[in-house]
């Protein structure tokens, strides 16, 4: 932008050379604003305005060179082409900017929104030619317009680089908190949202509840279909909780065939209701895969902080005893956990882990022994 209206060192007749420095000029600003729509994920957004300011400042610097005499047309021209070029490439930043790099894009677009208008100032100068005191009017100006583009570039660049690193920052978060195959949330980022919301029923004396889904035969389909058919009918699944559930509710997958939904603000009745609503979309899922009818069905346990507490561990370990309490029962049905199969349960798995510690520690006896 220094070069702007300014010859080429004397290596072409200056005619081409304030043509080819205008052209280019605006062309350096389409880049700009390429770099900053494909950047925020804008692409198309604005960009016919600015072919358009080139191709018209094209026509110009064309008519200049036939007409030579016309230089004052050309720089003005190109100072109020400038001018609606950054001002585009302002408004792109201010709109589209994002919640994470907010504050650096506003800072970015008020420094373009003040070089346009230096450009602007720079072209009511040029209009000033032919008067007396144009000579002190542009002593005036361009030491403004040269700070001004010495600060506009370091803003460019380190909105750039701000945004650039915001951006990152964000897909990185999003690849930890969301599982590839599904979009669904995974273990890790369910685990937060639930400590959150645990907290605020904390505080609101509310409750929450806890829904775990396992696909019943998926393992069969993948051995006579292919991974590539489970996969799809764990995105078709995915899809199918995240319509039925509310939009405050939270859906993980868990890991393999298991989901888990959370209901914040829920009793234990209404969570039986999603899940048994849940459990009969399963029942409805018709999956067509390379020509094939493919379904699943769904066992379902739901545990409550009403039963369980507000204790997140609970609460899982809970809800996937009733899981695979249903699955033993004959899948394909929604149990509710409740604390006399749990202390039951806990019991026989205490009493399997004490068995399995005797019987090593006899084993190890009778080797010393031997």
């Amino acid at each position: 932008m220094l070069l702007v209206g300014v010859d080429w060192l004397q290596l072409v007749p200056s005619t081409y050379a304030a043509a080819a420095s205008a052209v280019l000029a605006v062309l350096g600003v389409l880049m700009l604003h390429q770099s900053f729509a494909e950047l925020l994920e804008r692409g198309q957004l604005l960009r016919g305005a600015q072919y358009g300011l080139v191709a018209a400042l094209v026509v110009v610097a064309g008519y200049f060179i036939v007409h030579p005499e016309k230089r004052l047309m050309l720089a003005m021209v190109l100072y109020v082409t400038l001018a609606i070029q950054f001002v585009i490439v302002a408004v792109l930043i201010y709109r589209f900017s994002g919640e994470d790099a907010r504050p650096v894009g506003w800072m970015t677009s008020v420094a373009l929104a003040g070089y346009a208008l230096v450009f602007l100032l720079r072209a009511i100068v040029a209009s000033h030619v032919n008067l007396p005191q144009f000579a002190d009017e542009t002593t005036r100006i361009v030491p403004l317009w040269q700070m001004a583009c010495l600060i506009t570039s370091a803003a460019i660049a380190f909105g750039f680089m701000s945004m650039t690193t915001a951006k990152m920052r964000v897909e990185l978060l999003w690849r930890a908190q969301v599982d590839e195959l599904t979009g669904l949330l995974n273990r890790w980022a369910l685990k937060r949202v639930a400590m959150r919301e645990i907290q605020r029923c904390r505080r609101m004396n509310g409750a929450l509840a806890v829904v775990m889904m396992d696909l019943d035969g998926l393992k069969a389909i993948n051995d006579t279909k292919g991974h590539s058919c489970g996969d799809v009918i764990l995105q078709a699944v995915a899809g199918v909780l995240q319509e039925t559930v509310r939009s405050h509710d939270s859906v993980a997958r868990m890991g393999g065939d298991e989901f888990c939904v959370l209901l914040p603000q829920t009793s234990l009745a209404e969570a039986v209701t999603v899940a048994e609503r849940l459990r009969e979309e399963m029942e409805g899922l018709v999956i067509r895969y390379r020509g094939e009818t493919v379904s699943t069905r769904a066992s379902l346990g739901v545990a409550s902080s009403e039963v369980s507490g507000l204790v997140w561990q609970s609460l899982m370990d809970h809800s996937d005893s009733a899981l695979y309490r249903a699955k033993r029962e004959g899948k394909n049905r929604v149990l509710v956990a409740n604390p006399d199969d749990i202390q039951q349960e806990q019991a026989a798995l205490r009493t399997a882990v004490s068995s399995e510690i005797s019987r090593k520690v006899v084993q190890q006896e009778i080797k010393v022994s031997e």
